[in-house]
């Protein structure tokens, strides 16, 4: 089972996001920031990464960036109302503008872990 990390400080959001990629096979893990993410990222195996940009502290393109560091091939989408704050520096980083349809996240998480390597 894939283990993807979920990011983003709105509760309702981590919620509703959570329940549709379980119920699409996923193994899930929430995050309400950056550094919360960060260790959960440092102590289980992610197969990829979901984060909204706009969050208290750190945004959600420098989390990929950071993440990234630590392992290169890391899959990655950013889900925000604010794609045009988002760095483009990032490769093969979709980003999904909200409000996001469920289903279509799930189809870009799995997008993103079909893809070969960074």
């Amino acid at each position: 089972m894939q283990h993807v990390l979920l990011v983003d400080d709105e509760e309702a959001i981590r919620y509703v996001f959570q329940r549709y990629l379980e119920r699409a096979g996923f193994a899930v893990s929430t995050a309400a920031g950056a550094d919360e993410a960060t260790a959960i990222f440092e102590a289980m195996q992610i197969d990829a990464l979901v984060t909204d940009q706009r969050m208290p502290g750190q945004k959600g393109d420098a989390l990929v960036q950071q993440l990234r560091a630590a392992r290169p091939d890391l899959p990655a989408i950013i889900v925000t109302a604010y794609a045009a704050e988002c760095s483009p520096d990032l490769r093969n980083v979709p980003v999904l503008n909200k409000p996001v349809p469920p289903a279509e996240l799930v189809t870009a998480v799995e997008r993103a872990l079909a893809r070969p390597a960074v």
